[in-house]
């Protein structure tokens, strides 16, 4: 392997040699217990390239970061579950907070308790299906065509501009970066059966919820 094939990583403290276009898993492969890296101080998804002269640290699920992420993208799973019940809920916003998650939806009707019982068991039913969470760059025409039934998300990216002023909500589904949808993949048929607007990071797959 030539040095032009390689680039130096800072990795949880020791400089590694890696070969261009590594990726957090690539780099993580043997520490099953990392779900997403950080590079340069900020929590990237593990699919993602690592760039040059990066410091990165590979950040485990049972740390607060980590926490954080598996509680966001259980909240997508949840999200998930509750638009195939009920297919005209509009989708607000859904971060983790400091013991869970949340998200909040616009319903016609209040769900029942009958209701919180088979989301409970369609959420699993997604986790065992061990869709792949993948991060998906696009502009902002592409964002509004993806959300065109999402009323909320809308008025999200109409706010884009503002986000360091407007408070949670923008920050947690565009930000200022790119902006970022989300697919969840099934994996038999690689097919995208749902998505948000969002800028993650996420889990790499769902059946990681359950270990």
């Amino acid at each position: 392997m030539s040095d032009a094939q390689q680039i130096t990583l800072i990795v949880d403290g020791e400089e590694t040699k890696v070969t261009t276009g590594t990726t957090g898993a690539e780099l993580f492969f043997e520490r099953r217990e990392v779900v997403v890296a950080r590079v340069n101080g900020e929590l990237k998804d593990l699919d993602q390239e690592l760039p040059e002269g990066a410091d990165v640290e590979g950040v485990t699920v049972d740390s607060p970061d980590g926490l954080n992420v598996l509680r966001h993208s259980t909240a997508h799973v949840m999200a998930q579950a509750v638009q195939q019940l009920r297919p005209d809920a509009k989708l607000g916003i859904g971060p983790y907070i400091t013991d869970g998650f949340y998200f909040d939806f616009d319903v016609a009707e209040p769900f029942t308790p009958e209701d919180l019982k088979t989301l409970e068991k369609m959420m699993l039913k997604i986790i065992n299906q061990n869709q792949k969470f993948v991060r998906r760059v696009v502009s902002e025409d592409e964002a509004r065509e993806a959300m065109k039934n999402e009323p909320y998300k809308l008025e999200l990216l109409g706010k884009k501009n503002e986000a360091a002023e407007a408070g949670e909500g923008v920050n947690v589904e565009v930000g200022a970066g790119d902006i970022t949808i989300y697919d969840n993949v099934e994996r038999k048929e690689g097919t995208t059966v749902w998505c948000d607007l969002c800028r993650g990071p996420h889990l790499p797959n769902t059946k990681l919820i359950s270990n």
